[in-house]
């Protein structure tokens, strides 16, 4: 269709410049067309034929007969990490206008339906539907962490595979260099879904506190390459007031709304920022893991003098004895109580920016993890290990031709569609009104980062997190790192078994 489109535009062109040529013909006289050249005469080339470059991607010819193609995921009104824009919904609005049009694009391409079903027990029905040989689904998205348990036991197919170019922009190409291990890729993220553009944590900033208080903007900091986490713990530092009853609860003011814990925690989170890496793949594909205690030790210090203080408090203090039935979660009712004035900063994610949309006076801002120094070359940002991604049921009675057609192709269709609506229009336009913060947005974007051990539950990051919860980080690691070095002997060695 799109061919069609193209040759039918150029056929107008030609007809258009040739209705000009013709007319320029008739308003100078030359109404005869001269055949040879006469001695004061120019002969001049003819005018080189232009061209319209197709540059539309070339996705192999199928059809399936109508066949279903069905995703299993957890719901989209789902607490934590719903999954989005994936069945077909009637076009209302412009989300769901742009995922009829990718999902009916990309069932009249390869001759299927596409359905969402939908389960609370995911991990369950793979490995039923994979033992009895009776799976009614094609493909998964559901958390990473779950579904790495999976893979670790059989369960899902190597993406790897798949005759699909990854370095395709629909694709992520840093996904797939990051979540490798021993050739093998499990788990894989791609436009068809937002979640992964969703998971990257970053700060949300309050600008009402920033100009209450008189504070310098983290924008500025930014621009003037001086976003340092030196810089970020003053700010944190400079706000607290209490409502006058002198108890510590959420109707307070604070610098930061503190979250804990080795997966989300604010500390972990500011270990990435600071250019810290807790695992690689080395050049005989094998996990290991050597990270600088010393440094991290540092950065801790310089954390707990101030998340240990007065500015800061966490969102099960703020939320302690709280009614948070309206809100789904406690952490939903704390951001609602960042939206309400009292915190300048929370860590979070794309995914709840709506919890924050309704802010009065300046509203929030976005700034990235801090750097550890000015000089660090890039910012860094974590992927949360609960967001969602894809994976693929290992099962003989499954066509793995027909998932990689429509999984491409969906994919593709996405990046003109879907991703555009909720990361351009949703996120950027409906949810920003800073245009600064979409620059922030994009470069946050292009700085997440993918680390396989915590997925696949290697415990380096609840062996950093002890460390700093209990002030020992040195003694911990060293009691701890055996135990970590045992695991990843474990497990490069099973990955190794796997098909």
């Amino acid at each position: 269709m799109r061919n069609l489109r193209i040759a039918a535009l150029l056929l107008a062109c030609l007809m258009i410049f040739m209705s000009c040529a013709l007319a320029s013909c008739s308003e100078t006289g030359d109404t005869e067309v001269q055949t040879t050249a006469g001695p004061s005469q120019v002969v001049t080339d003819p005018p080189a034929e232009t061209t319209v470059e197709d540059t539309t991607p070339v996705f192999p010819e199928a059809n399936y007969s109508n066949e279903t193609f069905t995703v299993i995921s957890r719901s989209p009104s789902a607490a934590s990490y719903p999954a989005f824009y994936i069945g077909t919904e009637e076009p209302t609005d412009v989300m769901s206008s742009a995922v009829y049009t990718r999902n009916v694009n990309t069932e009249e391409k390869y001759g299927i339906v596409i359905e969402q079903m939908i389960s609370d027990k995911i991990s369950t029905s793979v490995q039923n539907g994979v033992d009895s040989g009776m799976l009614d689904f094609d493909v998964i998205l559901n958390q990473r962490n779950s579904l790495a348990e999976l893979a670790m036991s059989g369960y899902l197919y190597n993406f790897n595979d798949l005759s699909i170019d990854y370095s395709n922009p629909w694709w992520d190409a840093n996904c797939a260099r990051d979540y490798e291990i021993d050739g093998k890729l499990y788990i894989m993220a791609n436009d068809i879904s937002v979640s992964n553009l969703a998971g990257a944590r970053f700060f949300f900033f309050n600008k009402n506190l920033i100009k209450n208080y008189q504070l310098t903007s983290p924008h500025t900091y930014i621009q003037e390459n001086n976003w340092t986490l030196e810089n970020f713990l003053n700010l944190v530092n400079s706000v607290y007031t209490d409502d006058g009853d002198g108890e510590r609860t959420g109707s307070d003011v604070y610098g930061l709304l503190m979250e804990t814990g080795a997966s989300n925690g604010n500390a972990i989170h500011m270990l990435v920022g600071c250019g810290i890496k807790f695992s690689s793949v080395d050049e005989s594909g094998e996990l290991s893991v050597d990270i600088d205690i010393e440094k991290i030790d540092k950065i801790f210090s310089d954390l707990s003098a101030v998340f240990n203080g007065q500015s800061c408090l966490t969102y099960t203090d703020a939320s302690n004895g709280e009614d948070v039935s309206a809100f789904g979660n406690k952490y939903n009712f704390c951001r609602n109580l960042f939206a309400q004035d009292h915190f300048l900063f929370v860590q979070a994610n794309m995914g709840v920016s709506y919890q924050m949309s309704d802010m009065t006076g300046e509203g929030y801002g976005i700034a990235p993890n801090p750097k550890y120094t000015a000089d660090q070359e890039s910012y860094y940002h974590k992927m949360d290990k609960l967001s969602n991604i894809w994976g693929i049921p290992n099962s003989t009675v499954l066509d793995y031709g027909m998932i990689t057609n429509v999984m491409d192709y969906w994919a593709y269709e996405s990046s003109l569609t879907v991703m555009p609506a909720y990361y351009d229009i949703t996120i950027k336009t409906r949810r920003i009104n800073d245009p600064y913060d979409t620059t922030m947005l994009d470069l946050i974007k292009s700085t997440i980062c993918y680390d396989i051990s915590e997925v696949f539950g290697i415990d380096v990051t609840t062996a950093l997190w002890n460390g700093y919860s209990t002030n020992s980080l040195v003694s911990t690691w060293s009691s701890q790192s055996r135990a970590i070095n045992k695991q990843i002997t474990t497990f490069n060695a099973d990955i190794g078994k796997l098909g």
